[in-house]
Parts: C-alpha cells; sequence; structure tokens
C-alpha cells in the first residue's frame, strides 16, 4: 500500500510540473517587441528552464496604453493564444511626450486592466517598464537628453501592480538604460530604439527575472 502510496504522490508530481513547464506564455508590446529580437531572446531564456512552454508575441510600433484602448483589436493575437502568462512591454510612447501625466496614464493602465479582465480573467501578467531613453526637446532638432518621463511611468506601474492581483511587474529601467544609453553598441542613433546586440541583452534580463518570479511557476496548491 505505502508503494502504491509513493508511486501516486510522484506520479502527481510529475503531472503537475509537466503542467506547469508547458505554461503558455505570449509577449505583447511596442517596437520594441515587434523588432521580434527581444521577445526572441526572452523565448530563448525561458525555455532554458522550462522548456515545454508555449511561448508567441505580436507588436506594433507606436502603441501605447491609450492606444490599445481605442483599438482593442491589437489584442486579438494574445486572446486567440490564451496563454497563462502574459508579458506586457508598453509605456515607452506614452512616456516620450513632453506633456506626460502620470495620472492619466494611471487610468490607461486601468482601463487597460479591464479590457484584458473580460476576455482573460484569469491570465497572470507581467508588466516590463520602459527602459530610460534620450529624445531631443523638439523631435529633430537640439540636444539631447535623458527621457525621465520614462522613470514616471515606471514608478506609475510599479504602483499599479501593487493593487492589481496577479500582475507583477520587472523594473530594471535605470540600470538597463543608463548601460543602453551609455553604449554605441548597444542602442541606435535614435536613443529609443536597441541594436540587435541590446535587445539580446534587454531579452536575456527580463527573461531570467521572469524566470525568477516563484508566484508565475510554482505548483498551485490542492
Amino acid at each position: 500500500m505505502k508503494i502504491k502510496i509513493l508511486a501516486f504522490v510522484v506520479s502527481l508530481v510529475i503531472s503537475l510540473s509537466v503542467t506547469l513547464s508547458a505554461q503558455r506564455v505570449f509577449m505583447f508590446g511596442d517596437s520594441h517587441v515587434c523588432g521580434k529580437k527581444y521577445p526572441e531572446q526572452t523565448s530563448k531564456v525561458l525555455k532554458d528552464t522550462f522548456p515545454a512552454i508555449e511561448f508567441s508575441f505580436w507588436g506594433k510600433n507606436g502603441i501605447c496604453f491609450h492606444s490599445v484602448n481605442k483599438n482593442p483589436q491589437y489584442l486579438d493575437s494574445l486572446f486567440s493564444f490564451s496563454p497563462d502568462i502574459a508579458i506586457i512591454h508598453l509605456g515607452t510612447n506614452g512616456a516620450y511626450e513632453n506633456n506626460f501625466s502620470g495620472k492619466a496614464f494611471r487610468e490607461e493602465m486601468e482601463s487597460f486592466i479591464s479590457l484584458f479582465r473580460e476576455r482573460m480573467p484569469e491570465c497572470k501578467i507581467v508588466f516590463i517598464t520602459p527602459f530610460t531613453n534620450k529624445k531631443r526637446r523638439y523631435r529633430k532638432k537640439g540636444n539631447w537628453f535623458v527621457n525621465n518621463n520614462n522613470r514616471k511611468a515606471a514608478d506609475e506601474i510599479v504602483e499599479f501592480v501593487k493593487t492589481h492581483h496577479d500582475t507583477f511587474v520587472i523594473d530594471n529601467n535605470e540600470e538597463a538604460g543608463n548601460l543602453f544609453i551609455n553604449s554605441k553598441t548597444l542602442i541606435r542613433p535614435d536613443n529609443v530604439h536597441l541594436t540587435e546586440k541590446g535587445y539580446r541583452l534587454l531579452g536575456t534580463q527580463v527573461g531570467e527575472s521572469i524566470v525568477a518570479i516563484n508566484d508565475l511557476w510554482t505548483t498551485p496548491e490542492l
């Protein structure tokens, strides 16, 4: 009898482990995701730890929380994939405008989460804060300066996650951003988008951080 019980427990543990490692993960975001190198590297890092996961992604140039709310069809690929975990990388475009408002940004996130939860109430969400970049005061004219709105947007995302169940945040905004903007080999001349090397590094950082979030991968209580 003891042998049968032990065999059952081992079988159950194996079954749960396979179920967890086979979770479906979807990355959604702006041009950083659209460029493919970043999500592809994130997927590679995740699969190094969880080889059985299914991973997909979708990105569109220029989008932000506000534009997704106005165009909910942007989420069709995500909803069709039906992920267990959604990685959301938005905020760069919303924080690039000179008239950035933390209050408005937070309200846009609230609308986004409502839209998302209507279709996927059980999906866990990992928000990636926009990393620090540089901009010109008048777009193509003037000297470059550090865009501190990215830090403000990151702070709003961090606070947002504290009040929403099953949401998480990876905030390496300053560490990654300062590394990128100070290296000609990691960031492109527009001081916003990364080189292939930069996106590989970002994907590694994000992937490793996601693997470390125990609540995404731990065995559910029976």
